[in-house]
């Protein structure tokens, strides 16, 4: 089992009631499934949402149903353990298999990824301020433990090293109509830092904004702790739900600058609904102290997921480069735990 320590708090529950498929490819690009955010195409005659380069990595192409759909090994899904009514004890309906991610690219020359993902939030966790989550994310990367690579939850361990993370330039943005926070990690190991104190393994752009969708209420709604509203789609009630968006590009340091403007691009096509704006949108406001080293703690690293591919044609599997893994908020602060299912 692995357990997912306020590393992102961030990156999963196919939404809510762990819905089947997390979202779908259309003819102008991906639609989330509950949250119903859009990522467009770049280029919707090839569709393309990133040059070249990238490949969608959790999606696979159908060619007898002519149609894309999401990736289903050990590496794509996971079992996630959220304490939604915060009274200490995961219940059979607080377990959700979940997909790991909403899209996530791999840069076919170095390994680089671009990610999206919504993650469920408690209660609990719905009014903490998002710049004291990205500062949890980071400091949760760091330490002596498995420095993994390969799928966010992934467990290709390639070896203890003892290595620390730098967060710095973190600061309010939005996404489209969603406050958000956005800031940069970087990690290194330390052996190589007291040879060179600019040396640096990896480097990554992190944006975090909380997000509304709505589940299906089911026979007890009305002791429901999350509102209760009508679902314009079908008339019934549902719960409106807070979650927390996560968008993130992890890469080698070195090469790391190559693919900002990919990025970038990515950000400025993702579209967000009326429906989707939480009640709780005020502005982050991170705090103003000066980017530091963060001390380490004892914690296995997991990388953050890839990129993107081409559309017609079934993804290629590049090998996946060391990046820190993306994880699930939790009820408390305390990390909820995901684990991969058993095989």
């Amino acid at each position: 089992m692995l357990r997912v320590r306020w590393l992102l708090v961030l990156l999963v529950l196919a939404l809510g009631a762990g819905c089947a498929s997390s979202g779908t490819l259309g003819p102008n690009g991906y639609t989330q499934a509950e949250a119903k955010y859009e990522v467009r195409y770049s280029d919707p005659a090839n569709s393309r949402f990133l040059p070249e380069d990238w490949v969608l990595d959790n999606y696979k192409y159908d060619a007898p149903k002519k149609d894309w759909q999401e990736k289903k090994g050990d590496s794509y899904r996971a079992t996630r353990y959220l304490d939604e009514d915060g009274d200490g004890t995961i219940s059979s309906s607080e377990t959700h298999e979940e997909n790991l991610y909403d899209l996530r690219f791999v840069n076919a020359r170095d390994n680089a990824v671009i990610w999206v993902k919504v993650h469920p939030l408690s209660l609990g966790a719905v009014k903490r301020d998002l710049d004291v989550v990205f500062e949890n994310y980071a400091d949760g990367l760091e330490g002596t433990g498995l420095f993994e690579q390969s799928s966010l939850f992934g467990t290709v361990d390639l070896k203890t090293r003892h290595f620390t993370t730098f967060a710095s330039d973190k600061k309010p943005t939005t996404v489209g109509p969603l406050s958000a926070i956005r800031g940069t990690i970087e990690v290194a190991d330390v052996e190589k830092l007291r040879l060179d104190q600019t040396h640096r393994d990896g480097k990554g752009v992190l944006v975090f904004a909380r997000i509304a969708y709505l589940v299906p209420a089911g026979v007890t709604f009305k002791e429901a702790s999350w509102p209760v509203v009508t679902d314009p789609r079908d008339g019934k009630p549902a719960l409106k739900r807070t979650g927390l968006l996560v968008i993130g590009y992890w890469a080698d340091a070195a090469r790391f600058d190559s693919h900002v403007p990919d990025f970038e691009a990515l950000l400025s096509r993702i579209v967000i609904p009326p429906g989707a704006v939480p009640d709780n949108n005020a502005p982050a406001t991170p705090s103003t102290a000066p980017p530091v080293a963060l001390p380490p703690a004892a914690l296995p690293a997991t990388p953050a997921p890839s990129a993107l591919p081409p559309a017609p044609a079934p993804a290629p599997a590049p090998a996946p480069a060391p990046a820190p893994a993306a994880l699930a908020p939790s009820a408390s602060g305390v990390p909820a735990k995901l684990s991969a299912p058993s095989k």
